[in-house]
């Protein structure tokens, strides 16, 4: 073959050479425009994944599980020998409800623990570069988490019985009181979300939580009726959101007069302050949480 056949046949066979492209994973705009059903989809694998992790942690399970059973125990056996609420309700009957969203409060923290953990391992920055929807992370911890606290806090819930406790309102009002408890856990889970992606280190995220945490509780008609409480420090209890939680579950539980001999609230408006402020965190914290998860 003359040379410069030769060359320029080398040329063609060259250019029918072409690279084949790599799969695209899409870009950020294709991600958020995913149909509903893939959404679904991708949630539901993240959970499924962060249950398997639960799983293969036993005594993880044991030792979040026992815990709020010593503090159940504590509550209702030391304090309630010595504490009282006044009028005919014993204070087996008042705490109950405090520990049940105590013990959420507490575990919700797991969350941003996890999270951390993740960020820590690089796990969020392969997840960032799969073709998966950019709310998935998010929800879908924010769901095996609440399957979670849902589990533990029917466990409180048949061990308080065993204990003593009893509801007075029917089995209606006592599910609905299981459902504002679980639905408190999922709001502070929001929260312990958006913590593990700023404080981003696990052992500082679990000190960084108790610091708002641990005044919410105690300073809250939990322990002790909202009147007994120094008098600078009655405000803050009034319109705390774990208060809100409190009374509605309390309410609920034992009913709304009762409720109202205790803490001088009524429970249609102790629920709506619940749900005002279950709105706001829920809201403000997810979307807090999902704008740091895209900035990284």
């Amino acid at each position: 073959m003359p040379r410069n056949e030769e060359v320029a046949f080398l040329q063609v066979e060259c250019d029918d050479m072409t690279p084949v492209a790599p799969a695209r994973i899409g870009t950020p705009e294709e991600r958020a425009a995913l149909p509903p059903l893939r959404v679904l989809a991708d949630i539901g694998l993240l959970a499924q994944r962060n249950l398997r992790k639960s799983i293969r942690m036993p005594m993880f399970i044991v030792f979040s599980t026992i815990q709020p059973f010593m503090q159940l125990a504590l509550f209702v056996f030391v304090f309630g020998s010595v504490a009282t609420v006044g009028g005919d309700i014993s204070y087996e009957q008042y705490v109950v409800p405090a520990v049940l969203i105590q013990t959420m409060t507490f575990a919700g923290m797991g969350s941003g623990i996890g999270i951390a953990r993740d960020l820590d391992t690089g796990m969020i920055d392969r997840f960032r570069s799969l073709p998966i929807a950019r709310s998935a992370f998010l929800v879908g911890r924010t769901s095996s988490d609440s399957l979670r606290l849902g589990i533990q806090a029917i466990l409180l819930v048949i061990a308080s019985m065993v204990m003593g406790f009893r509801f007075t309102t029917g089995l209606g009002p006592a599910l609905a009181m299981v459902v504002v408890v679980v639905l408190f856990g999922l709001a502070l889970t929001t929260f312990s979300a958006w913590m593990g992606l700023t404080v981003r280190d696990p052992e500082t995220v679990q000190a960084a939580m108790f610091i708002p945490m641990l005044p919410l509780v105690f300073t809250s008609s939990a322990f002790a009726p909202i009147s007994e409480l120094p008098e600078w420090m009655q405000p803050f209890a009034r319109w705390s959101p774990v208060t809100a939680a409190i009374d509605t579950a309390r309410g609920l539980a034992l009913g709304d007069e009762v409720l109202y001999q205790v803490n001088q609230i009524h429970l249609s408006e102790a629920f709506l302050h619940f749900v005002i402020w279950w709105l706001v965190i829920v809201v403000v914290f997810t979307a807090m949480a999902v704008r740091k998860y895209r900035l990284g």
